[in-house]
């Protein structure tokens, strides 16, 4: 076998985490073949002899994973200096536990309770909590008092802790799950919450910042892992599949949110049906123009050529372009884009962004580059999201696709009286049909249906009534 890092070795065999483990060789407690080893050393564990304090180490420990329920006043720590009790010894006396270091993967304060993942596997546990997986986590919070629908919506919109800037993905009243025991004295409103994000004690100062006391924080979800099954300071294994799902490196995100995929040919009213969609199930709405139109707005500050797909890729890959739900102060807003934290909503509906957007759309690069912004618009929460190729490309595991369509007469009816022009209508129907025929036609995003989408006829069916029909295909 190759050589590797002694803390490396130390660490696969549950001695210590890493950390742990170049601890223990600067304290002169390890040795390779018989002598002391130093920090940066490495060995090979087939042909070299290591040991710890004049222990031989044997071979890597297995891999073990665990869901565990914790107790509340319990540490997440692996060990404390003080003795208090520490999750892991729920697990030191089961019976067919591999001995060997256990360490938590996505912490909870004492005060906090409810799923964790236990493992010997750094860097399994690594790639799971990696925030780029954008892996959510869903809680059930008792609070203190009642909840307003106003100070819900403040923390769905999103406030500024000391670290910077946070807020709910998601929020409902709803009781916890029956694995969490209830008091039957208590009071106060409970709600099941999710974030994106496993901050320091991120929930508690979410709901301090618009002074709810949070009385209880039980965490209900980790991604695709529920509590299901586990009672207070109960445990299990992770099936192979779930071991898989949450720790494959570069795997896509699982989360528990809704993502709906919205398509269709110009004019067919994907923007109208999937507001409306997003208003009925309270989602983010996400139309993926108004993405590019920030895009082609950061390429006209930096100077950069509408026409230069290398440099635009680049700028797509650097650029920090959002979505988020607009505040009050914006009524007729459907959504909000942030360019590097500044709003620019409606600098990206100007004539001049009109002229260029198109240019920039167009190019292959920006669109592979463009992806990753459009899914991180999606892991925040329930997304409904329009656009071309989102079905196809960007959104090829969404919860429900749709194709949205209508014929080229209806189109240009749609046009011409939103434009006030009924005298027009031959015009706008031979732009349609010119549109149709580019969209399809198109090197690059090509306009297609995928196999698995929903068909609406917009023609046909009123808004209303798509809206219906997509929320029961959604069960």
């Amino acid at each position: 076998m190759p050589a590797e890092r002694i803390q490396k070795l130390l660490a696969r065999a549950g001695v210590a985490s890493r950390r742990g483990a170049e601890a223990l060789i600067v304290s002169g407690r390890v040795t390779v073949n018989g002598r002391v080893a130093t920090i940066g050393e490495s060995a090979d564990p087939e042909s070299d002899r290591l040991a710890v304090d004049g222990t031989p180490l044997g071979a890597a420990a297995p891999t073990i994973h665990f869901a565990v329920h914790k107790p509340a006043g319990m540490l997440s720590s692996s060990r404390d200096e003080r003795g208090r009790p520490s999750v892991v010894r729920l697990l030191d006396r089961a019976a067919g536990v591999p001995r060997g270091r256990l360490w938590p993967a996505g912490r909870l304060d004492v005060a906090s309770e409810g799923l964790m993942v236990l493992t010997n596997d750094g860097a399994w546990a690594n790639r799971f909590l990696h925030p780029r997986y954008g892996i959510e986590r869903e809680y059930a919070v008792l609070l203190e008092g009642a909840v307003t629908a106003d100070e819900i919506e403040q923390l769905l919109r999103g406030v500024r802790l000391e670290d910077g800037p946070a807020r709910l993905l998601a929020a409902e009243r709803r009781e916890p799950p029956s694995e969490v025991e209830r008091d039957p004295d208590e009071t106060g409103s409970w709600l099941r919450v999710r974030v994106g994000e496993g901050r320091k004690r991120e929930v508690r100062r979410l709901f301090s910042a618009v002074g709810l006391r949070v009385l209880r924080l039980v965490r209900t979800a980790f991604g695709p892992l529920t509590l299901a099954g586990l009672r207070s300071g109960a445990w299990r294994r992770l099936t192979p599949d779930e071991v898989e799902n949450l720790g494959a490196p570069g795997a896509a995100p699982r989360t528990a949110s809704r993502t709906v995929a919205i398509d269709g040919p110009s004019g067919s009213g994907k923007s109208t049906v999937g507001w409306a969609l997003s208003q009925r199930l309270g989602a983010t709405f996400v139309d993926t123009g108004l993405l590019y139109r920030a895009l082609t707005l950061a390429a006209l500050d930096r100077d950069i050529d509408v026409e230069d797909p290398v440099a635009l890729g680049q700028l797509a890959r650097t650029a920090r372009i959002e979505v988020e739900r607009p505040g009050p102060d914006h009524p007729g807003r459907r959504e909000t884009v942030l360019l590097d934290g500044r709003d620019v909503t409606d600098e990206a509906r100007t004539p001049l962004i009109d002229r260029g957007v198109s240019s920039v759309s167009r190019h292959a690069a920006v669109r592979d580059a463009m992806l990753e912004v459009q899914r991180a618009a999606a892991r925040r929460g329930e997304t409904v999201m329009v656009g071309r190729d989102i079905g196809t490309v960007v959104l090829p595991n969404a919860t429900l696709k749709v194709y949205l369509t209508a014929s080229p007469d209806v189109r240009a009816q749609r046009r011409a009286a939103e434009m006030g022009r009924p005298d027009r209508l031959d015009v706008y129907r031979a732009e349609i049909d010119r549109r149709d025929a580019a969209d399809s036609g198109r090197d690059v995003a090509p306009l297609r249906q995928a196999s698995d989408a929903l068909v609406l006829d917009a023609g046909e069916l009123d808004v209303d009534a798509c809206v219906d029909t997509m929320v029961r295909a959604l069960g």
